[in-house]
């Protein structure tokens, strides 16, 4: 025979397990959606850098820092680079924009060689772009001759001197 005392027992235990079951769901979903974030987040970062290496803008910002136009090579990477709180660290030299206190962070890298000949070569672009001129010229009148037909609002010529030293660029990125 089934007596009260028995329902309310089971009724307790029962009220019990569900809210063990709730709490461990919520804390599973919890940790999938940071997950899925960071994922998210990572992929983001790891995109911008893959842009910014693949058309040449950090090849070219390392000839412009090297050789004393960190400014304008800051200007151009901050309008590249699409996030809003972030650190680039280019060999010694750092970028940073926004504030990357009390967030989320993942950090993407790369190293990069420059691989060119030793001589003169023609920076240009403007706020948004930096291109390198694919050959190496003898003079820097040579490139500033070759670069003056384009109009461009920045343009620069930097000697090249051949070294093979790595550079690593990371990014650190906050959501």
């Amino acid at each position: 025979m089934i007596f009260d005392n028995d329902i309310l027992l089971g009724v307790i235990i029962l009220i019990v397990g569900m809210g063990f079951f709730t709490l461990s769901m919520v804390e599973h979903t919890d940790s999938y959606a940071d997950a899925v974030k960071t994922s998210i987040l990572y992929d983001k970062a790891s995109d911008q850098l893959k842009f910014l290496v693949s058309d040449g803008t950090l090849e070219s910002a390392i000839l412009l820092i090297n050789n004393g136009y960190g400014s304008q090579a800051e200007e151009v990477l901050r309008n590249r680079i699409d996030l809003e709180d972030y650190i680039i660290v280019i060999g010694n030299y750092t970028i940073s924009q926004g504030d990357l206190n009390d967030k989320d962070i993942v950090v993407v890298s790369t190293v990069i060689v420059l691989n060119r000949t030793e001589g003169w070569y023609g920076v240009y672009g403007d706020e948004r772009t930096l291109r390198l001129t694919d050959r190496c010229f003898l003079s820097e009148e040579e490139v500033y001759s070759y670069l003056g037909g384009n109009s461009h609002s920045f343009v620069r010529a930097i000697y090249y001197f051949r070294s093979s030293t790595p550079i690593n660029i990371s990014l650190i990125c906050g959501g």
